[in-house]
């Protein structure tokens, strides 16, 4: 698995923090900054890294600490700073990102935001008093996918269902899975759009994809994504549809809606294990309408991208409204036998 130009992406990611903050930072060890997950930038707090496995705190000289000791302080102004750089100086181009708790930043990096949030009618309709910001790195790791295209893609096109707890590579296998479809890694080159919501697949700057998503891939960036869903299904001809986070009711909607026009669906949600996606309304939803044929589970932020625990949908036992998967198989197993699994999921 090549890992692209680790140290570049943190290097980008940071671009916008106040000289002091991207100094420190800079100097980091280059292992550190190849493997960090995310930067969390607290008023009055220390810098913090998040590595797999573990968080550390970063101090004046960057060292890397396991406790916050001797390491300096984010001080208000700097938090401040940060927060108008990352909007390029104009709050009100991102109110909407911002008033969801995020910003997508140049090269599909995103930073989660805290603070006071303003109530317009029992909405949030603004945030102020910005107390924390959480900068996540978003890493292009082409082959990141190759087990899951290997097992799942190399014989049809399938409905799949990524899962897994934050941190746990989502949306990387996603972006690389748009990539290899798109560039006909299976011998096939599908015709793709990927519903680019928050702008961490694709990430879509002026008009041009900072990361490469294969030549057969439209990227519809800034759509929410069951309205997304829907127009790329009249207006695209896609064969696949790709998006990361699913679960609104809309969302769901549009993606039925693109099932009954022919096109797969590859999609992610949020779930520390398969017993807590299962029992989940939407998710129930989806598997009714044989939106999936198989279910994906990632393992978490120690081991970003690997896969624990897989299931084919037909396998599902269901009972009082719910799904359950009685002897769910490990990937091991399941890559071992890939044209099996592919066999098996033809016969449906």
């Amino acid at each position: 698995m090549d890992v692209q130009s680790g140290v570049f992406r943190f290097e980008q990611a940071i671009t916008s923090l106040p000289h002091r903050l991207r100094e420190v930072l800079l100097a980091l060890p280059e292992k550190a900054k190849r493997s960090a997950l995310e930067v969390r930038l607290r008023v009055d707090k220390p810098i913090a890294l998040t590595l797999p496995g573990q968080s550390w705190f970063v101090d004046a000289n960057s060292h890397l600490r396991n406790i916050p000791g001797p390491c300096f302080a984010v001080t208000p102004r700097e938090l401040e700073e940060a927060m108008l750089a990352m909007c390029s100086y104009s709050i009100h181009a991102h109110h909407n990102e911002m008033k969801n708790g995020y910003l997508t930043l140049r090269g599909g990096h995103r930073a989660g935001i805290c603070g006071h949030a303003v109530l317009t009618d029992e909405r949030i309709s603004a945030v102020r008093d910005i107390t924390s910001i959480n900068l996540r790195i978003a890493r292009d790791i082409r082959g990141a996918a190759n087990d899951v295209v290997r097992a799942a893609f190399l014989k049809k096109l399938q409905g799949v269902l990524i899962a897994g707890p934050p941190a746990s590579g989502k949306t990387t296998i996603l972006r690389d899975l748009a990539r290899q479809l798109a560039s006909g890694k299976t011998g096939i080159y599908y015709r793709v759009a990927v519903i680019d919501e928050r702008g961490e697949i694709g990430a879509v700057h002026e008009g041009v994809s900072q990361n490469d998503l294969g030549p057969c891939c439209d990227i519809l960036s800034g759509y929410p994504k069951g309205e997304g869903i829907l127009m790329a299904v009249r207006t695209l001809s896609p064969q696949v549809i790709i998006c990361d986070e699913i679960g609104a009711e809309q969302e769901v909607t549009g993606m039925l809606g693109g099932l009954r026009c022919g096109v797969k669906v590859i999609a992610s949600a949020h779930a520390d294990t398969l017993g807590e996606l299962l029992g989940r309304r939407q998710i129930i939803r989806l598997l009714d309408e044989g939106a999936f044929s198989a279910i994906i589970l990632l393992g978490g932020p120690r081991q970003p991208g690997k896969v624990i625990q897989t299931v084919l949908t037909e396998d599902l036992r269901y009972e009082n409204g719910r799904y359950f998967a009685d002897s769910p198989v490990l990937f091991d197993d399941w890559a071992d036998a890939g044209v099996e699994f592919i066999g098996a999921a033809s016969k449906a």
